[in-house]
């Protein structure tokens, strides 16, 4: 169902004759407020491989999300992003689903208010009012940025009946391409029409494109039409519908899925959360202590906080991974609180490892208390023609305890290390461990 965003504008240009050219401009100067809400359906199926002398398993897909959230647009420095913005995510619920498996995802009440950036295709989000989920950033990945959209809108004033190509970037932010191989989306302006006090162009757009994304090779067949407000200067209104075709290494089909996505966007003030004074109060800029993620698994019991350039790559049992952008890497193993090593323990069975890896032992400190319950040392060692730093941690608590090990390659060694002790300050047991 088509969904008009309706509002009343203090004073509006005067009507432009049917065939006289007009300027569509997407504007949103900082300190503009907008209401946006957004709705998308899917369904389709994708094709899996079972083995080789088998035809492929179908696993049927669907999904359906729903968005409602108030922006102000912050200034933004062009180096170090295109967009910036505060939102407060009213409501924000996505539902998935793959074969006989449902997942539900949405923002937890705490990081409702949040940081939003765009540089290129990058997006970051974080919240000032506390650490976000990994899941709570992948969500937030597939949300549209609407001056993104300024792309479907032409350089130049344009008459009705007329058409151009739409941007790379505009392309970019439809379809999450992030390369196109072949084709482009054709703009045209259909007509303006008088609603109310308001001039409305009305533009649509359609086309097919072959690329890439984090799927891999992917076609996607697009049609849509956006509504611009001439006096207000702002997309007001987007539908889509598409048609996704995952494309398998032979260039062949191996699934599609056709979906709807539908926006609205009214121009707004006064949001109680977006004054004045409380985003003055804000700290909008990332930094490494905001911008960490949090981890909280209720199938393992745990708790930590650490930064983005850290990872879980995976949990196995009792035992969890972490990797790091420039090579380090962390296993936490989980152990009752009576179970775990003492440090003293700990530290003779890692010199005992690695002397049998043939390591070298260059220098070691500790074992030092860094705070209650939790105890480190670091073993600086050569192995091969390598020389790195391991750290070790001890955390023990009344429901449980860990083991952390890390490497840490020489570069960059004391940042990691300053990562890998706020890691273990954070650790937190979140039910006994031992079944009890």
């Amino acid at each position: 169902m088509r969904v008009l965003c309706v509002y009343t504008l203090l004073a509006a240009a005067p009507f432009a004759a049917a065939d006289e050219p007009v300027r569509l401009v997407e504007a949103a100067p900082a300190g503009s407020q907008f209401r946006v809400v957004t709705s998308s359906t899917i369904s389709g199926e994708l094709l899996a491989p079972v083995a080789r002398d088998r035809p492929p398993e179908r696993i049927a897909i669907g999904g359906k999300s729903s968005i409602d959230y108030a922006e102000r647009i912050l200034p933004v420095d062009a180096k170090d992003a295109d967009f910036k913005c505060l939102r407060i995510y009213e409501k924000i619920a996505f539902r998935k689903t793959a074969g006989d498996r449902t997942d539900e995802m949405t923002l937890r009440p705490a990081v409702r208010r949040l940081v939003f950036l765009k540089k290129g295709q990058h997006k970051v989000p974080f919240s000032p009012d506390g650490p976000l989920l990994w899941g709570e950033i992948d969500l937030l990945r597939t949300d549209v940025v609407v001056p993104a959209l300024a792309g479907l809108l032409p350089n130049n004033p344009v008459r009705p009946g007329e058409s151009w190509k739409a941007s790379s970037a505009a392309v970019a932010e439809l379809t999450d391409l992030e390369k196109v191989e072949k084709g482009e989306l054709t703009c045209t302006l259909d007509k303006v029409i008088a609603t109310g006090p308001r001039q409305v162009a009305q533009v649509s757009f359609a086309g097919t494109l072959t690329g890439v994304n984090e799927d891999g090779p992917t076609r996607q067949k697009l049609a849509g039409r956006l509504q611009v407000d001439l006096a207000a200067g702002c997309i007001t209104f987007l539908t889509v519908d598409g048609e996704h075709v995952l494309l398998d290494a032979d260039g062949k089909d191996a699934g599609k899925i056709t979906g709807t996505f539908e926006l609205t966007r009214t121009p707004a003030s006064g949001h109680p959360a977006l004054t004045d004074p409380l985003v003055k109060g804000l700290d909008l800029n990332p930094s490494a202590e905001n911008t960490k993620l949090l981890y909280d698994t209720a199938e393992a019991g745990v708790r930590f906080v650490h930064p983005r350039n850290w990872r879980v790559v995976r949990t196995s049992g009792r035992q969890i991974t972490l990797d790091e952008t420039d090579g380090a890497g962390l296993l936490v193993t989980l152990d009752t609180a009576d179970g775990a090593p003492t440090a003293a323990r700990y530290l003779r069975e890692a010199l005992k490892e690695l002397q049998e890896r043939g390591a070298k032992i260059l220098d070691r400190a500790g074992p030092e208390r860094m705070a209650d319950g939790v105890e480190r040392f670091l073993v600086d060692a050569e192995i091969g023609k390598e020389k790195v730093t391991m750290a070790y941690f001890v955390v023990r608590q009344e429901k449980g305890a860990a083991t952390l090990a890390a490497r840490v390659p020489g570069p960059h060694r004391d940042a990691r290390l300053k990562e890998l002790d706020g890691l273990a300050r954070s650790f937190a047991v979140t039910r006994r461990l031992d079944g009890k």
